[in-house]
C-alpha cells in the first residue's frame, strides 16, 4: 500500500514534465501500455484469456473514461479544484462499500476519513493557488471521481471473486481504457497533436507507463485482496501528500507550514484507520 502512494503520488509531478497534449499523453500511455501488460503477464505464467480481460471491461472502461473527465475539468480549472473533489472517495466508498462489497464501516472510521478529508483539503488548497473554478469544471470533476470509484469498487469486488492475477487483470483493464479513450482523442485532437510528443516527453510518459500505470495499478490490484476498500481508499489520501512534496522538489512549488500541518492531519487519519480493523457487514 505504501508503495502504492508514493507511485500514484509521483504521477502528477512526473506527468507534468510531459510538454505533449493531455489528451496524447493518456492516449499513448494506455496503449504503449497494453503489450508491455500483456507481455508481462504471458511471461509470468498468467496469460490473459478472453474470460480475465472480459472481465476487466467495465473496469476498465471506468478508469479510460475518469481520465478523460479528469481532463476536461483541468481544461476548465485549476488542479487544485479536481484535487480537493478528489478526497471525496473514501466517503462515496464508506456508502457503497457496505452494500456492494459487504463491508461496514463503524463510527471510528466514518470520524476519520473525514478528518482525512479535511486534511487533504488543507494540503491541497494551502499552497495559494487560486481557485478559479466555474460549474461546469465541478461537474466534470465528479463525474471523474464517480468514474474512479466504480473502477477502484469493481476492481476490489471482482479481484476477491475470482482468481485473476493482478497483472493478467491489468492488461484487460488497460486495454478497455484504451479502446474507451481512443473516441475522445480522436474527436478532440489534430494531426499535430499526435506528433508532439517528441524528445525528453517520452523519457517520462515512459517513467509514468512503468511507476504509475504499471507497477501502481498493479501492485493495487494485489493489495485490494487484502485490505477493504474503505480503509484503503483514505490510505490513499496520502498520495496527494507525496504529490505535493514531490511538486516542491521538482517543480520549485510552494511548500508551506499550512501544506505540513494538513499532511501530518492525514497520515494521522490514516494511522487511525489502520488501527482499528473493518467490521464485517451483519455483525
Amino acid at each position: 500500500m505504501a508503495a502504492v502512494i508514493l507511485f500514484w503520488g509521483l504521477g502528477p509531478p512526473i506527468s507534468k514534465l510531459i510538454t505533449a497534449p493531455a489528451v496524447i499523453s493518456v492516449l499513448y500511455r494506455f496503449w504503449l501500455s497494453v503489450p508491455v501488460l500483456f507481455g508481462l503477464a504471458i511471461l509470468g505464467g498468467h496469460r490473459p484469456t478472453v474470460e480475465s480481460v472480459r472481465k476487466a471491461g467495465w473496469a476498465g472502461a471506468a478508469f479510460g473514461i475518469n481520465l478523460v473527465f479528469v481532463f476536461l475539468a483541468i481544461n476548465e480549472a485549476a488542479v487544485a479544484v479536481l484535487s480537493v473533489i478528489a478526497t471525496l472517495q473514501p466517503g462515496i466508498i464508506l456508502i457503497l462499500a457496505g452494500r456492494f462489497l459487504g463491508e461496514r464501516a463503524t463510527a471510528w472510521h466514518v470520524v476519520w476519513t473525514l478528518v482525512g478529508i479535511a486534511g487533504t483539503v488543507v494540503v491541497v488548497a494551502g499552497g495559494g493557488d487560486g481557485f478559479e473554478v466555474n460549474l461546469l469544471a465541478v461537474v466534470y470533476a465528479l463525474v471523474s471521481q464517480l468514474f474512479f470509484t466504480a473502477y477502484f469498487l469493481i476492481t476490489k469486488h471482482v479481484r476477491s471473486q475470482n482468481d485473476i492475477d493482478s497483472v493478467q487483470w491489468m492488461a484487460g483493464v488497460v486495454l478497455f481504457a484504451a479502446l474507451a479513450v481512443t473516441p475522445w482523442a480522436v474527436v478532440s485532437s489534430s494531426a499535430d497533436d499526435y506528433r508532439a510528443v517528441g524528445g525528453n516527453d517520452w523519457i517520462w510518459l515512459g517513467m509514468v507507463i512503468v511507476f504509475t500505470g504499471g507497477l501502481g495499478h498493479i501492485l493495487m490490484a494485489w493489495v485490494h485482496r487484502f485490505i477493504d476498500a474503505s480503509r484503503s481508499s483514505l490510505y490513499l489520501l496520502s498520495m496527494n501528500v507525496v504529490a505535493i512534496v514531490a511538486a516542491w522538489f521538482i517543480h520549485d512549488e510552494p511548500l508551506g507550514p499550512l501544506q505540513l500541518l494538513g499532511g501530518v492531519v492525514v497520515f494521522s487519519a490514516v494511522a487511525a484507520v489502520i488501527s482499528r480493523p473493518a467490521v464485517p457487514l451483519g455483525t
